[in-house]
């Protein structure tokens, strides 16, 4: 279910909600394109733009702002509800592509380990890892403290235990955030902008399509890229599951 409250304010963001209210949804993605490219992006501005998005039909659009929003903030919830809504949608969609062929249109399920590592590489960012890391670091020479300046027996306990423990996940945090930059750069995702796009066995447009037509709003794992004489990307080489890998446009396609 889609939540409507929209999270920015300001003159602008008035306008776009009121816009939104009254069901122009184009205005609103106008006006907070706008503030956009003024301002920057917040995950807050990029869910209400993807409120927008969602509400005109272009999934495709809406996925990429949530998805963005969640990247920068992997605790807005909203964004996350709105993600799981986008996607039951895309799901149907790309179901009805296949014309009744039997072949998945879902992402291929996890192992346990597998799952584990996208908890910790794309459930929380590098910088809330880091976060916690310096936070659990600050405990620690507060551990160390009463282990050293105090007398009571206790304490001092309390500070010598606490304190191997709060190193161990300064530790285990501080790999966290490791690991969710590093697989953050080597395994880029995207999403499929155009209202339907075909995957080619090779990076041209003369070649056949490899799989059934996918709709706007699939999210897509980036395994190589094709750049053009500029050095531009102009093809990317994706995967949906083992059913569906190829090429794709750049201009169909936009990375998160």
């Amino acid at each position: 279910m889609l939540l409507a409250a929209p999270f920015c304010y300001g003159a602008p963001a008035d306008d776009a909600a009121k816009a939104y209210e009254k069901g122009d949804y184009a205005t609103a993605i106008a006006i907070y394109e706008q503030m956009s490219a003024r301002q920057g992006v917040s995950s807050e501005l990029l869910y209400d733009m993807g409120q927008a998005y969602t509400k005109a039909g272009k999934y495709g659009n809406a996925m990429l702002c949530y998805q963005r929003a969640v990247k920068i903030n992997p605790y807005n919830s909203k964004a996350r509800s709105n993600i799981r809504y986008v996607e039951s949608k895309v799901q149907d969609a790309n179901r009805a592509e296949l014309k009744g062929k039997k072949i998945s249109v879902a992402e291929e399920t996890p192992s346990f380990f597998m799952s584990l590592k996208n908890y910790i590489t794309h459930r929380n960012s590098s910088n809330a890892w880091a976060f916690w890391g310096a936070a659990c670091f600050v405990l620690f020479t507060v551990c160390v403290a009463l282990y050293i300046f105090t007398p009571q027996v206790v304490l001092r306990k309390i500070g010598f235990f606490g304190g191997a423990t709060t190193l161990a996940l300064t530790a285990i945090f501080l790999v966290f955030a490791f690991m969710a930059a590093s697989e953050s750069a080597r395994r880029p995702t995207g999403v499929i902008t155009a209202f339907k796009a075909e995957l080619r066995h090779d990076p041209t447009t003369s070649s056949k399509a490899a799989t059934a037509p996918l709709t706007q709003g699939t999210v897509m794992n980036v395994l190589e890229t094709a750049d053009n004489k500029n050095g531009k990307a102009e093809w990317y080489k994706v995967r949906l599951n083992s059913d569906y890998i190829g090429w794709i446009r750049s201009e169909d396609f936009e990375l998160i």
